[in-house]
């Protein structure tokens, strides 16, 4: 089965509008493919974690920055952007890697 995942980022709800740009404006988003990866694996957790947040960093890129201020609302965007794709995904291994840094154990099957 070919697993996607919308990543959808509304800059506006986290007050954080480009100057210029209707409310109504398309949300940015990108669709993350994860069917490849097997998530009963570390591997397969850390690409698709991997993954996520590339795509976040790629929809908040209109935040990256160097005007003062801003990097901090575009590490906000991505922060929330992950941890959110990580909680509709609902994979426990791919949570807990994403909130405490912990690798999913392996079994060794024989």
């Amino acid at each position: 089965m070919n697993k996607l995942l919308p990543l959808a980022i509304a800059l506006a709800m986290t007050g954080i509008a480009a100057a210029g740009t209707s409310v109504d404006a398309e949300i940015p988003s990108v669709v993350v493919e994860y069917g490849d990866l097997n998530l009963n694996t570390t591997a397969g957790v850390l690409k698709l974690h991997a993954r996520l947040r590339s795509a976040a960093q790629n929809v908040c890129s209109p935040l990256d920055s160097r005007v003062i201020g801003r990097l901090g609302e575009y590490e906000a965007c991505v922060a929330k952007a992950v941890t959110q794709s990580v909680a509709a995904v609902g994979n426990d291994s791919l949570s807990k890697y994403h909130r405490y840094g912990i690798k999913p154990a392996v079994l060794a099957s024989n």
